[in-house]
């Protein structure tokens, strides 16, 4: 990516409404990960004070959101030309609270209510418009289409991120069915982890050409300097535990960045059995001897797994980390595993320069993420 910087930034989840309030609350080590009072038997994150029916929590988190983020970068429509703004703020499946018959299933979903239209809609937005679906790594996919959009010529300007809300009987017998679900902690990188929570919420971003940005004097949260999509189709659920693909994605993440080594990585890092030695496998193929200078954390443990917003999310705390040069903790890390054996940043945050950052994402279905900021 060349000229593309993050102007404004978006938080909607369970630990907050506002990106301040969500970054306070991670960086005070609390978790807004709890048993689940609709769902007996698993733990969950929900975003609280948002009193509005199901069937709009989507829209209603996702909108939230975008509006902070277009607050944060100043956007002005009597300057700024909204058939030059594009808008990709996803939604990794179907809102199944609306889907009470085929018929409203139909009209609603497909033809009038997809998050990106609704945001589009109530914003005026006449640009390119798209939704991602790429499971968990949704959020993060919507940022890189948003930053070739601008590094394309197609738009000066892009709305991007995901928000997600899933708490519907279908996709919480799946991830039961599954067994990746934890039942008393939340513990990513910890012998004794169980699973990750169901959270909701959203992450939203605006992006910008450079040139423009410094031009109205906006602010600048970073740069998105490298980036890297790509699968793995050893399986539908897991990723080969050596971590190849996923090394080689960050590699190539960096290489595009011009980024030896970054000084923070938001990891992946779901809490499962099987993510957490990948994606450490990963990090120590991808950065060798370097991985010790790197911090690593993962915020699961705080949030809840927002799924297809995770990406968003995460990297806006990312961004957060290199503003106030700050990594936030990996929560309930007080028996690592002997195979998870990076600086995960346990249990507490720390502070340290940070210039660059890498926020790392995955999906069912081979889905992988790199993204790439410098200050």
């Amino acid at each position: 990516m060349k000229n593309v910087v993050i102007t404004g930034i978006g938080l909607a989840t369970p630990l907050g409404l506002g990106r301040e309030k969500c970054w306070n609350e991670l960086m005070s080590a609390r978790s807004a990960v709890k048993p689940d009072k609709e769902y007996p038997g698993i733990l969950s994150a929900r975003v609280e004070n948002l009193n509005v029916p199901s069937e709009t929590r989507l829209l209603s988190m996702g909108f939230l959101a975008a509006a902070e983020a277009m607050t944060d970068a100043g956007i002005d429509f009597s300057v700024q030309d909204p058939s030059r703004f594009a808008n990709t703020v996803s939604t990794s499946k179907p809102n199944l609270a609306i889907a009470s018959s085929a018929d409203i299933f139909i009209s609603e979903y497909f033809l009038q209510s997809t998050l990106t239209n609704q945001i589009s809609k109530i914003l005026k937005l006449k640009g390119p418009q798209q939704n991602i679906t790429a499971a968990c790594a949704t959020g993060a996919g919507s940022v890189v289409l948003g930053a070739r959009w601008i590094e394309s010529g197609a738009c000066d300007m892009a709305i991007c991120g995901a928000a997600e809300s899933s708490f519907h009987p279908f996709y919480v017998a799946g991830f039961k069915k599954m067994g990746v679900l934890a039942k008393s902690r939340v513990s990513p990188f910890s012998r004794r982890r169980e699973g990750f929570a169901m959270g909701e919420g959203a992450g939203v971003l605006v992006l910008e050409r450079k040139e423009l940005a410094v031009m109205r004097g906006a602010k600048n949260y970073g740069e998105i300097s490298g980036w890297s999509m790509s699968c793995e189709t050893k399986s539908a659920v897991s990723f080969d535990p050596a971590g190849s693909v996923i090394a080689y994605s960050i590699k190539q993440a960096l290489g595009k960045a011009k980024m030896d080594f970054p000084d923070y990585i938001n990891a992946h890092g779901t809490g499962t059995i099987l993510n957490d030695v990948t994606e450490t496998n990963a990090i120590k193929k991808a950065l060798g001897k370097k991985t010790r200078n790197v911090s690593v954390s993962s915020t699961k443990a705080a949030t809840g797994h927002l799924l297809g917003a995770s990406g968003a999310v995460e990297l806006i705390f990312s961004l957060l980390a290199m503003r106030d040069h700050a990594i936030p903790p990996t929560l309930n890390l007080h028996e690592p595993d002997p195979e998870c054996d990076l600086d995960y940043t346990p249990n507490v945050p720390v502070f340290r320069t940070v210039d660059g950052i890498l926020s790392l994402s995955f999906g069912f279905g081979g889905q992988i993420a790199v993204l790439a900021v410098k200050r």
